[in-house]
C-alpha cells in the first residue's frame, strides 16, 4: 500500500465501512447518512480528533477495555490499523495454522526442546514512546503517525499504562512492535518451529542450545517495557522415541488446547509418538458452566424446549454470521476446537459424562435442583453428545432469533 492508499480521504475512510456496520450502528448509519458520516470521519482525521478522540473504558476483570462510541472516530481508528498493517505486511497469525504446524512438529520421532512463553500484561507494558518511534521510522504516512500519537497521548493522559486494549488499531500496533522479536527468534540457530498468537509464544528447537541463555536472549529481544510472565513459562525436553516402551513426556497449554506428548508402545520393539489434544482448563470450565446454567434456567422457567435447544447448541455445529468478514462461518463443538483427539478420557467424554449426570441424577443433585426430568425428556437429552457432535460433525440450524434466546441464560446476570 503506497502513501496515496493510506490517505484519510473519502475513498480511504469509506473503504473502512463494513456491511455489518449497518446493523451494529443502525441508530446513526443508514444508506442516506453514510456519506455524511464518512465526511465527518474525514474532518475528524484532518483535525486530529479535535484534540480528543473520545476514548471510553469498560472494566473487565482486572483490565480496562478501551472503546469509542463515535462512528466517524471508529472509521479513523480502522484506517490507522489498515495503514499500520502495511509495515509488517502480514496480519496476526491464524490459530488453526499455528496449531496444525505445531502438531506436525510434535509428532516427529526427533529429539527436541519446547519452550512456552507469554508476555506479561502485553498491551499495558508496551512503551508509548518506543511504539511511536518505531511507527514513525516505518513506511506509513505522516498523518497516520499524527493520529496514532493523538490516541496514545490521550490514553496516557487518562492515567492508563501502555497502549489501549480493544481498539481497532491495537492488534495492528502490537504486531508492528513484535515484528523485530519475530525476526530475531526465527533467525536463531536450531529453531525449527516458532508460533506466536499476540502474546502467546511456543518455540521448538533441536535442543543443542543452552536453555537458560536462549531464554535470556529472547527476553532481551522483546519490545521495550515488556517481559515474559512466569506462570505460563515452561520448558519440555523431548527425547527420541525409546522403542518398546510407553511413557508420558510432558504437557502444556496453548491457544485453548492442552497438548500431552507421549510415546505409545505398539509392538514389543516398536513405539510411536502420540500427541493427545484436550481442551485446556478455561474453555472446558466455560462449557461445563454453560451446560449447568442451561439446566438451572430450566429449573426456573420449566421450558424444556429451550433447554433442548441450548444442549443442541453446545453439542452440535451451526452457521454463524461473522461481521468482521461480512459472511457466515462455521462454528460449534467441532469447528471451535477441530484438533481435539479421541483418546481415552478425552475432554469430549468428560463433557458427555457431566451432561449425563445432569440428565440422569436425582433432582436434588441436578443443577436445576428440585426439577425432575420425565422419561421422555431424559431420553431426548440422552441422544445429545459432545463426542458424536465433534466426530460426526453434526449440524443444527438456528435462526438469529433462536440464537439470541439460547444465549440469554448465559449472559443475563
Amino acid at each position: 500500500m503506497g502513501l496515496r492508499q493510506q490517505a484519510f480521504d473519502r475513498s480511504g475512510l469509506g473503504s473502512e465501512v463494513r456491511q455489518s456496520d449497518f446493523r451494529k450502528y443502525r441508530q446513526v448509519l443508514t444508506k442516506d447518512t453514510k456519506d455524511q458520516l464518512v465526511d465527518d470521519a474525514v474532518t475528524c482525521a484532518m483535525n486530529a480528533f479535535n484534540g480528543a478522540c473520545g476514548l471510553k473504558y469498560i472494566r473487565k476483570g482486572s483490565r480496562d477495555i478501551c472503546t469509542v462510541f463515535s462512528y466517524p472516530e471508529t472509521l479513523v481508528l480502522r484506517k490507522i490499523a489498515s495503514n499500520l498493517s502495511t509495515i509488517t505486511r502480514v496480519g496476526p497469525s491464524e490459530r488453526s495454522r499455528l496449531i496444525k504446524v505445531l502438531l506436525l512438529c510434535l509428532r516427529q520421532d526427533l529429539q527436541f526442546r519446547l519452550y512456552r512463553f507469554d508476555v506479561h500484561r502485553f498491551f499495558d507494558s508496551l512503551s508509548v514512546e518506543e511504539s511511536l518511534a518505531q511507527v514513525a521510522a516505518s513506511a506509513v504516512s505522516r498523518r497516520t503517525v499524527e493520529l496514532l500519537t493523538a490516541v496514545l497521548r490521550q490514553h496516557s493522559a487518562a492515567g492508563k499504562p501502555g497502549i489501549p486494549t480493544g481498539l481497532a488499531m491495537s492488534a495492528a500496533l502490537a504486531e508492528v512492535m513484535m515484528a523485530p522479536f519475530d525476526r530475531y527468534v526465527k533467525s536463531q540457530p536450531g529453531v525449527f518451529y516458532f508460533g506466536r498468537f499476540v502474546d502467546d509464544i511456543v518455540v521448538v528447537t533441536n535442543g543443542s542450545e543452552d536453555a537458560f541463555e536462549f531464554g535470556r536472549k529472547l527476553s532481551m529481544a522483546l519490545p521495550a517495557g515488556t517481559r515474559f510472565g512466569t506462570k505460563k513459562q515452561e520448558r519440555i525436553e523431548v527425547p527420541k522415541i525409546d522403542h518398546g516402551k510407553s511413557s508420558e513426556i510432558g504437557r502444556f497449554d496453548y491457544l485453548g488446547y492442552e497438548f500431552r506428548i507421549r510415546d505409545e508402545r505398539v509392538r514389543s520393539r516398536e513405539s510411536i509418538r502420540v500427541v493427545d489434544v484436550n481442551l485446556s482448563e478455561r474453555p472446558l470450565k466455560r462449557i461445563l458452566t454453560r451446560t449447568a446454567r442451561a439446566f438451572r434456567a430450566f429449573a426456573s422457567d420449566g421450558r424444556f424446549d429451550e433447554l433442548y435447544l441450548r444442549i443442541c447448541y453446545l453439542t452440535s455445529n451451526y452457521r454463524l454470521f461473522d461481521p468482521l468478514v461480512n459472511r457466515k462461518r462455521l462454528a460449534g463443538v467441532y469447528h471451535n476446537h477441530p484438533f481435539l483427539t479421541y483418546h481415552p478420557g478425552n475432554s469430549l467424554r468428560v463433557l458427555d459424562g457431566a451432561l449425563r449426570q445432569l440428565v440422569f441424577s436425582s433432582p436434588r443433585r441436578r443443577a436445576g435442583a428440585g426439577v425432575a426430568l420425565n422419561a421422555y425428556q431424559q431420553r431426548t437429552l440422552s441422544k445429545r453428545s459432545f463426542l458424536k457432535g465433534h466426530m460426526r460433525r453434526e449440524y443444527y440450524s438456528f435462526s438469529v432469533k433462536t440464537l439470541a434466546l439460547v444465549k440469554r441464560c448465559w449472559f443475563d446476570g
